[in-house]
């Protein structure tokens, strides 16, 4: 129980000004003291503080609900800083506030922790205190030992619910609702709440679900029916082959359940990484053998670190990471920048004159980061260079997986998976990151850390360029890619780098971000100016703001000159409303200079369906075409392409609304770049969430939508969707493509892929006749899915979808990796959602 020093209410409410807040950048010599309140989980609130004049004695906190006040003391134990200082640490607190403040209503109180000696406020504060759950559940139906449903917290739609199932009032399982259900969208803003699971041993008179968090039932209880065929099967196998059929059907549509249950939702990274990245001995046992067989053969790594003034005990962290890599053939290069610290500078003499292989390098007078890192490059005589800063850490098996793929790639360039370590020791906010994709390396340094370089290369590149500072990686990976391209930058999808959230480095948001803003948009303008690309790029500082603070460029490719005519392909059977809106809103908002809209219609019968056609046609840039026959997608958009007159094509759904006007010259201008086969748009629900930001090969076990469902402006994992991006295909609700591609690669495939998947196809065809395919958020439009043809919801569409979906998959060898989409990302769970343990 964490001390409690009661302190009479004087009236006066703590004020709510933000300066000095612990971990947004303040100087550690102005504010001796780091913090933060972590949560507040129904009236638990739970956070640490730190002195770091006195680490081991606990510091005063005010504690603030609305007006009523109260002074608490730290008593748990932080075991991290425990290890690391050698005696225990007891800087955690966790206090009921109900306890607290008794008699107070605490529902919508803002909630506040302040150092009670300086009036510091807590990072992460102040937080509201929430009313009481409201967690709405159905089951949908009972097959056998399974129940299929969903669950809600209509408060907090970004938690996953864990409901417990009661049978008869005793719980016998407990199920998270995870997955996603884009039916739930009529209801609620998100999708990904619906859950399908075996519950063993589910029998008896009446099932009921609980909240596992409010111990509330949310649902229920309603009677159990069971199917008894189904129940009965498996005395049946022995006397039906049907049977065994059956089962064997039923294992395979239950794997990608079990998968699901086994993976770890991407907000639990912690235990995804203590449970499966963690240093262990039985981790450094199975590897130590294939350090081992590397021997003398393997490329020697020289780990430079230029150093200013960190924290001594991150330092030396950072130099042990190094120390205790399982593969050995590496040497430490450390430049220190006149570090004003003299135990900064005899630490680094000690490490030196322990260990022969670390050399260190000490400046006179400070020069900036870019030229200390030169400096430490020119101490290396390894083949490769490794980028390491003073306050991070390396896995143990970091050099050991960049040793194995140069074995393998003899790669140039290669980069890792990171994460950050929180000031409480835990490992979180992974940046599982796509292969090497020049189009969004023009927004965004999603290279970022571990960087390994071939020293040579680094040779002749003349290494960081001074005056970059704040953004000198970002400028180094863009001349590595314009000197190697994306094929000599070998990405290993393995975390191997920890950087730590520390208040005065860019982990912990310290800095300038405007300047920071604005030495992107110079590196990547220069990167550009060398390709001979015109574009305009601006710092994009209402983005950074409303993304929480994503790092980045804004790149507006210039449109041709004169602009192509572009072609818009509207195929349509009858539903006038819906033609209505699409057509009228591209006739009255794209600004694009010079386009058609070619209205398909196919075998429309409702009366007033031609005539209104006939009407929208007397606009010179609109014209009808027919078509006849059973709906085939494919071959309707190949048809109205044969008779098109641009240069360009844009195949576009009737149920597309245009909400922005330069969305078709937005995704003409990224077509127009050299090497780009085909653009797809940004596609929006009527209520705000993601329709479409790309699709994932292999998700859902064949492709599926990138980020569906989430929230329009939110921007994704390593902001993918808000920024440009490579992915490997796009929909055809919103396709864009040139007319000279869409004939070399002959054009949708309308006789295997009649009605689904010809658009994955498609985009495909095109990579693998060496174009890109590029996926644009700044192209914004309304999506009111399948209105006219229809869900996939009946027997016989399910059936004709699986026929394709394994059609798709033969001949593209069953799509199980894209090189866009990270393999530590559950591809049978909702996009970027659920982590599953790599193979070590």
């Amino acid at each position: 129980m964490t001390d409690i020093i009661p302190r009479p209410f004087d009236g006066q409410p703590l004020g709510d000004t933000l300066s000095g807040d612990l971990g947004a950048g303040s100087p550690a010599h102005a504010w001796p003291f780091h913090g933060r309140l972590d949560a507040i989980a129904g009236t638990l609130l739970s956070g640490w503080v730190l002195s770091t004049a006195s680490p081991h004695a606990p510091v005063a906190l005010r504690v603030a609900a609305g007006r009523a006040e109260a002074t608490i003391l730290p008593d748990r134990e932080a075991p991290a800083l425990s290890r690391l200082l050698g005696q225990p640490v007891r800087c955690r607190f966790a206090v009921d506030l109900a306890a607290l403040f008794p008699g107070v209503d605490l529902t919508g109180l803002p909630v506040s922790v302040r150092v009670a000696e300086s009036g510091q406020l807590l990072e992460n504060a102040p937080q509201t205190v929430a009313g009481p759950r409201a967690v709405v559940a159905h089951v949908d139906r009972m097959e056998g030992q399974r129940i299929l449903g969903w669950a809600v917290n209509t408060q907090d739609e970004g938690e996953a619910v864990e409901v417990e199932v009661l049978v008869d009032g005793h719980p016998i399982a407990r199920i998270v609702a995870n997955q996603q259900r884009r039916d739930l969208l009529a209801r609620f803003t998100t999708c990904d709440h619906g859950f399908e699971s075996a519950v063993p041993g589910l029998s008896g008179t009446e099932l009921s679900l609980r909240d596992r968090r409010s111990g509330a039932v949310v649902f229920g209880p309603i009677p159990i029916v069971l199917d008894e065929v189904r129940a009965s099967r498996s005395g049946a196998l022995a006397d039906r082959l049907d049977g065994l059929a059956a089962l064997l059907e039923e294992i395979r549509t239950d794997l990608p359940r079990q998968r699901r249950l086994a993976a770890y939702p991407i907000a639990d990274y912690a235990a995804y990484h203590r449970e499966h990245g963690a240093e262990t001995a039985g981790r450094r046992a199975r590897l130590a053998p294939r350090a081992a067989a590397l021997g003398q053969d393997g490329p020697l790594f020289s780990v430079v670190m230029p150093v200013c003034d960190p924290p001594l005990w991150m330092l030396a962290e950072a130099i042990e990471s190094v120390r205790r890599q399982l593969y050995g053939r590496w040497e430490l290069c450390i430049a220190d920048d006149a570090s004003r610290s003299d135990a900064v500078r005899a630490l680094l003499r000690d490490e030196s004159a322990r260990d022969s292989r670390i050399r260190v390098s000490f400046a006179a007078a400070r020069q900036g980061v870019c030229a200390a890192t030169n400096r430490a490059i020119g101490l290396a005589g390894g083949d490769y260079v490794a980028f390491l800063d003073h306050d991070d850490r390396l896995s143990f098996d970091a050099l050991l997986r960049m040793a194995e793929a140069i074995g393998e790639s003899r790669a140039p360039v290669l980069y890792s998976d990171e994460d950050r370590i929180a000031p409480d020791g835990r490992h979180v906010d992974p940046a599982l990151k796509p292969d090497l994709d020049p189009e969004l390396l023009q927004s965004v340094n999603h290279v970022c850390h571990l960087l390994v370089v071939k020293r040579a290369l680094l040779g002749e590149l003349g290494g960081l360029r001074p005056g970059f500072e704040g953004v000198q990686d970002h400028d180094l990976v863009l001349r590595l890619l314009e000197r190697v391209g994306a094929a000599g930058i070998r990405h290993v999808p393995r975390v191997l780098y920890h950087w730590r959230i520390n208040p005065s480095s860019l982990s912990g948001q310290g800095g300038n971000d405007a300047a920071i803003l604005d030495g992107i948009g110079r590196c990547v303008r220069e990167h550009l100016a060398r390709l001979g690309r015109r574009a305009t790029v601006t710092a994009d500082l209402e983005t950074f703001r409303a993304s929480g603070g994503l790092f980045h460029a804004r790149v507006r490719p210039a449109l041709p000159s004169p602009a192509p005519m572009v072609s818009i392909v509207v195929p349509t059977k009858d539903a006038v409303d819906l033609v209505r809106d699409c057509v009228g809103s591209l006739l009255s908002r794209t600004v694009y200079p010079n386009f058609e809209v070619v209205l398909v219609d196919h075998d429309s019968a409702e009366p007033q369906s031609r005539p209104f056609f006939n009407t929208l046609a007397r606009d010179p840039r609109v014209r009808v075409a027919d078509f006849h026959g059973p709906f085939n997608w494919a071959a309707i958009n190949n048809a109205a392409a044969a008779g098109c007159r641009g240069d360009v094509l844009c195949f576009l759904n009737n149920d597309i609304v245009v909400t922005e006007p330069d969305w078709l010259s937005e995704m003409v201008g990224r077509l127009a770049q050299p090497g780009v086969g085909a653009v797809g748009a940004k596609l929006l629900y009527p209520n705000g969430t993601v329709q479409h930001a790309g699709v994932v090969l292999g998700a859902g076990g064949t492709a599926d939508h990138a980020f569906a469902g989430l929230p329009g402006d939110a921007p994704g994992h390593l902001g993918q969707a808000i920024l440009p991006r490579t992915v490997s295909a796009v929909t055809g609700a919103c396709l864009v493509t040139s007319r000279t591609a869409f004939q070399a690669v002959g054009g949708f495939d309308m006789v295997h892929l009649p009605v689904a998947y010809a658009d994955v196809d498609y985009c495909l065809k095109i990579q693998q006749a060496g174009l890109r395919v590029l996926w644009t958020p700044y192209a914004r439009l309304l999506h009111l899915e399948t209105q006219t043809r229809g869900a996939d919801d009946t027997a016989e569409k399910a059936a004709r979808l699986a026929v394709e979906a394994g059609r798709l998959r033969a001949r593209w060898g069953g799509l199980s990796a894209d090189p866009f989409y990270n393999p530590h990302f559950e591809p049978l769970g909702p996009t970027y959602g659920l982590l599953r343990p790599q193979p070590d």
